[in-house]
């Protein structure tokens, strides 16, 4: 050992060669094992996790698929409840002008209003050749009513065809006479008479022998206020059924018509839909390899079932074949398992959901089963009772847990083909550091003879120095520091002067370079001032024309908007569709160009729902929400708005959504405070706020006025920082309500500005006025 130790001390480059490979072999094999530990305990984790996660992710796409296949069924469904509301809402306005149309035989003069009929097997009936069919039961032939009842129906004939082919589901649209009369007109001519007498049923009474339950239900609708005010709508749905004619599964749709004259039931126009577009959709899902979907009704019968979940829940299925199209009708409550039975009664106890359950097989074997279900909004079936309708996705977990588990396989073998590689790398490593290590003390030696030399000239006054370095370190570093220090010495020893005309050229080169970023900036200035400009033109562009809000008929209407220095988010709106109109106030937190754009992401989403037909307000603020959180996700900024919507018809005001308190000036001079702050949240907040939204109702007579603002008016503030507030707001309402919307906007901007006299103003102000005429 002491030899040892006398060899390196004899030696500066042997004692630093020894330095250099006992710190790299010791460094790389502490690295090498503490590396591998972490590689195995990250791989292990991520495992894992990624377990969970998959999991996780598998759960929230199930989820959103169902919610997306209800929303794509309920539309569906939805769009022919509105087209027979449509017919019906006609079939009403002839049964409530029925004495007027049989005094004036002119109009069943007109080709499209004349009913040709001729005698077939007892019945009255129109030619098969005719568009519309026609048919009055032989029981009925001599009638002179129930004649009149049908040639009065005629009127029906302008929009049958055209509420038929507004739905590609639609099958037969047809209207019914009351229970004395019970004619029939339908489209399309199936030529009723023929298929009803080979069914043997020509001569049943359409009421009497298949609908009577349903007379009376319809009968307490119109009858009861208060069941019309929790069902709005009287249109009624029948369970679907297998068409006997070939066409599929049907279900069937009444609206009701009542005499107010007699006060009571009149008849009825009714629509067949057929649901195999809508079964073959929801049937077409397909996950992993035998992942399905299936639809039930809300008291657990299954409407339809591909053939692997029949195979599944141990139930007696009833199968169905349309060509292509197969599918299976049971109950899940019905199933002899009770594992089953429970989901089925957990499926219907909840709107939406998801659960993961153990099934057995025909062999015995355990197998776990991930659902996700989601509710159709609910249909009145013929009692008035509500059937939400389920569509509910079954995927093995096992086909989930497959890739999983050949992810962990695929993990060990690349951890062992990686460890493998790094021991070879870290071999290869010594060997060539051990190499660099010898050349690098024998030249770092050299250079540091070569430097004592270089300072011993430079003491002697002697800056003429070159010294002939081959390292590239800080060794090398300092060989060249002393070289430079050399060369400047003799150059300020020798020409001063010139030392300083140089440093006065590279002070002109600086100015000159600041000098050229001073106008880029101002370029990128003038830039940006013109984007913003444009900006705000397009945020004034958006905003409701005077010539649209005039158009409606019982309100007087105006509005003011006032962007501030920068680009604002202060958005409003007036949108007529129909007899509705749609109002909407909102304001986006911060300036500038990105609140700019989501107040204009807003007014388009509004504008949208409004033109879609959509009716329910808090439907409409919670998809509205959702697209401006995405958005507002996809451009990366932290904003969110708050937002008012309103929607009006006949005095009626309904109002959703978290934005500054409406006022209400009734006609005595009196203001209400109409509180927003429980009616909803920001929006682009949160992706759901479903649960936050609650709607508020409130009725305008004559004279009364509605003032819709945001914060930039109560918050404005004058040279001493004293707000306006929301009651100089209210003062300045009362004393100008009595003038016409126009002129209140314009003496309530006069107070405001007036209290901010020559103070800045730092937000938008924006001001909606509306009266009722």
């Amino acid at each position: 050992m002491k030899r040892l130790i006398a060899f390196f001390n004899q030696s500066f480059q042997r004692k630093l060669l020894l330095f250099n490979l006992a710190t790299v072999i010791i460094t790389t094999v502490v690295l090498y094992l503490f590396l591998m530990y972490n590689f195995r305990s990250i791989t292990d984790f991520s495992l894992e996790r990624s377990s969970a996660s998959m999991q996780k992710t598998v759960q929230e796409f199930l989820e959103r698929l169902v919610e997306e296949k209800s929303n794509s069924t309920w539309l569906q469904l939805k769009a022919a409840q509105d087209n027979l509301s449509v017919l019906g809402r006609t079939a009403q306005n002839m049964v409530d002008n029925s004495a007027y149309l049989a005094t004036d035989p002119m109009l069943y003069q007109i080709p499209l209003f004349q009913t040709v009929l001729h005698e077939e097997h007892g019945a009255l009936t129109s030619d098969s050749s005719a568009p519309v069919d026609a048919l009055v039961p032989p029981s009925l032939a001599n009638d002179p009513r129930a004649v009149q009842q049908l040639e009065l129906s005629a009127v029906l004939n302008l929009s049958m065809a055209a509420v038929f082919e507004a739905n590609d589901n639609n099958a037969f649209v047809y209207y019914v006479g009351g229970p004395a009369t019970p004619v029939t007109r339908a489209y399309p001519n199936y030529h009723l008479a023929e298929v009803l007498n080979d069914q043997g049923i020509l001569d049943s009474l359409f009421w009497k022998d298949f609908f009577a339950p349903n007379v009376a239900s319809w009968t307490r609708w119109y009858t009861d206020p208060q069941l019309q005010a929790e069902i709005p709508s009287p249109v009624t749905v029948e369970k679907p059924y297998v068409d006997a004619a070939g066409q599929g599964l049907i279900v069937t749709m009444f609206y009701p018509l009542w005499d107010k004259q007699t006060n009571q039931f009149a008849g009825a126009v009714g629509v067949d839909i057929t649901l195999n577009a809508i079964v073959e959709n929801i049937l077409s899902i397909q996950i992993a390899e035998t992942g399905f979907a299936f639809l039930m009704d809300g008291q657990g019968n299954i409407i339809a079932m591909p053939e692997v979940g029949s195979q599944l829940f141990q139930v007696e299925f009833t199968k169905t074949e349309l060509g292509d199209l197969v599918y299976y009708k049971g109950a899940l409550t019905d199933s002899r398992d009770p594992v089953v039975r429970n989901l089925a009664a957990a499926i219907l106890a909840n709107p939406s959901g998801s659960q993961q359950i153990d099934l057995t097989d025909a062999s015995g074997q355990v197998h776990r089963e991930m659902l996700a279900y989601n509710s159709l909004p609910p249909l009145s079936d013929s009692n008035y009772q509500a059937d939400s309708w389920k569509i509910v996705v079954v995927v093995p977990e096992a086909e989930i847990s497959e890739a999983i588990n050949q992810t962990r396989t695929d993990i060990e073998q690349e951890r062992l083909r990686i460890s493998l590689i790094s021991l070879v790398i870290a071999a290869a490593f010594l060997v060539a550091v051990t190499l660099i290590s010898v050349r690098f003390a024998n030249n770092s030696t050299r250079d540091l003879r070569l430097l004592s030399h270089a300072a011993g000239a430079i003491k002697a006054k002697n800056y003429d120095v070159a010294l002939d370095l081959k390292s590239q370190d800080e060794i090398g570093g300092l060989g060249r520091i002393f070289t430079s220090m050399a060369a400047e010495i003799r150059e300020y020893t020798v020409n001063l002067e010139g030392k300083v005309a140089e440093r006065t050229a590279d002070l002109r080169t600086a100015n000159e370079e600041i000098t050229r970023l001073n106008d880029q900036l101002r370029g990128e200035n003038l830039r940006l001032g013109a984007e913003l400009d444009v900006a705000r033109r397009l945020q004034m562009m958006v905003l409701p024309p005077e010539n649209e809000t005039s158009e409606i008929p019982d309100l007087d209407i105006a509005c003011y908007m006032r962007p501030a220095d920068e680009v604002g988010g202060d958005y409003y709106d007036v949108l007529r569709v129909g007899d509705t109109v749609y109002m909407g106030i909102g304001d986006v937190t911060g300036h500038g160009l990105p609140a700019g754009v989501i107040m204009l992401m807003a007014q388009t989403a509004l504008l949208t729902l409004s033109k879609s037909g959509e009716q329910n307000m808090e439907r409409m603020l919670s998809v509205l929400n959702q697209v401006l959180y995405k958005n507002i996700l996809r451009i990366q900024e932290d904003k969110n708005m708050t937002l008012a919507i309103l929607q009006y018809n006949d005095h009626e005001f309904s109002m959703v959504g978290q934005h500054e308190a409406a006022l209400i000036c009734r006609t005595s001079g009196e203001v209400e405070v109409a509180d927003t702050m429980d009616l909803g949240m920001p929006v682009g907040l949160e992706e759901n706020i479903d649960r936050f939204i609650m709607t508020s109702r409130f009725h305008l007579d004559r004279g009364d006025v509605l003032l819709l603002y945001t914060d930039g008016a109560t918050e404005a503030v004058n040279a001493k920082k004293k707000q306006f507030s929301l009651s100089g707001l209210s003062a300045s309402l009362a004393r100008h309500h009595k003038l016409h919307a126009k002129d209140i906007v314009k003496h309530m901007l006069a107070d405001v500005f007036a209290h901010i006299g020559e103070a800045h103003i730092y937000d938008d102000i924006a001001l909606l006025v509306i009266k009722q005429k």
